[in-house]
């Protein structure tokens, strides 16, 4: 059940992105599949904005008896046939991917949502139009060039196989409104470069109390630097199959520790995608490796042909090429992140600051809905 309320989130927060025009794929993201196997994939996540502001203190009920709209900013409205296009047609491409027997369980959840997605919806709808608004005051201009870069990068994002028409079908979007969200986006982000400056640097004093608080936050975990060769293996292989896998990976190892090319060697024999790069795995900390691949590479010494390593992708030879203990950072050296994250925090408030302004200067009624 959870995972119908998290992909209903998930859904959701691609509307609210289509709507604030800043992003249009993660709603689906695969697992990415350039990862050696043995290291765990951690799924796409999507994280859904936040939508705590609080409203204008001048916000106030429709007074005429409508309700065919949601939220009206200084006279622009979001309407409730809008939203509910948008709601219904995710609320839609969930319910594909449930199992018939949990439909009416999903559905009730789904619609008891509803209500927290319509408010989301809405907060940023304020947020973007008068920032829109105060664009336009200011006589901000966005080319037709300009939305269509931005456009072509969306479209890129899209997987492979999927058109971005329908990817916006799906959300109750069309490419027109979305060129519109990001004409509207773009004179944003003009304005707030114009407006928002990273602010002055941080006092000494204010850099060590960061660097006194976030101590942990520099440390440097301890890493090794490894490849592999891996010959995958199969819960379903019956023992015939498993005796011709691990003789295979014996046979490769006897090559290497003959003093054979491992990177040539994991090209031509090894069934993990780093075969292109020879094996390479990069540098990774604990906790990233499944559990027995992690501790033969921790354990190893460097440069060691390792013995065979199984684990529930198949057989591994590994050697460590690199093995980098823990440490802690000074706060010299940590200083211009210190100062670069300071200065972000400055103007993220900044950036709060100035819309909230906006907003209590703007005319914000809300609907019945």
């Amino acid at each position: 059940m959870k995972k119908y309320y998290e992909a209903g989130m998930t859904v959701i927060s691609l509307a609210i992105a289509v709507a604030f025009a800043m992003s249009l794929v993660a709603c689906s993201a695969p697992e990415n599949d350039k990862k050696p196997p043995e290291q765990k994939a951690e799924a796409a996540k999507v994280v859904t904005p936040k939508a705590e502001a609080p409203k204008a203190p001048d916000a106030k009920p429709a007074a005429d008896g409508k309700d065919d709209f949601i939220v009206q900013v200084n006279g622009d409205k979001l309407t409730t046939a809008e939203v509910d296009a948008m709601l219904d047609g995710q609320m839609a491409s969930i319910s594909k991917q449930v199992p018939p027997e949990q439909m009416e369980q999903v559905k009730a959840q789904l619609e008891q949502m509803k209500g927290k997605w319509r408010q989301q919806l809405s907060d940023y709808f304020i947020q973007k139009t008068v920032l829109s608004q105060e664009a336009d005051k200011q006589k901000i201009v966005v080319t037709d060039d300009d939305v269509n870069a931005q456009l072509k990068e969306y479209e890129q994002q899209v997987p492979a196989g999927t058109k971005l028409e329908d990817m916006l079908k799906q959300q109750g979007v069309t490419i027109e409104k979305l060129r519109a969200d990001i004409k509207s986006i773009l004179k944003a982000k003009k304005l707030m470069d114009a407006q928002i400056t990273t602010g002055p640097v941080p006092s000494d004093e204010e850099i060590k109390n960061y660097y006194d608080l976030n101590k942990t936050k520099f440390d440097e975990a301890e890493k090794v630097r490894a490849r592999h060769i891996l010959v995958k293996t199969s819960p379903t292989d019956n023992d015939t199959v498993k005796k011709a896998n691990k003789a295979k990976i014996d046979a490769i190892r006897k090559k290497l520790v003959a003093g054979g090319d491992f990177a040539k060697i994991a090209q031509e024999s090894s069934d993990c995608p780093s075969k292109a790069k020879g094996g390479d795995l990069g540098a990774f900390a604990k906790g990233q490796m499944a559990k027995p691949f992690e501790d033969a590479a921790f354990s190893q010494k460097v440069n060691d042909i390792g013995p065979v390593v199984e684990t529930q992708f198949g057989y591994h030879i590994i050697q460590v090429q690199e093995h980098m203990q823990a440490k802690s950072k000074t706060l010299e050296q940590v200083k211009p992140d210190i100062i670069k994250s300071l200065q972000e925090q400055n103007k993220q408030k900044a950036v709060k600051d100035y819309i909230e302004g906006l907003k209590s200067k703007a005319t914000i009624v809300y609907g019945k809905n």
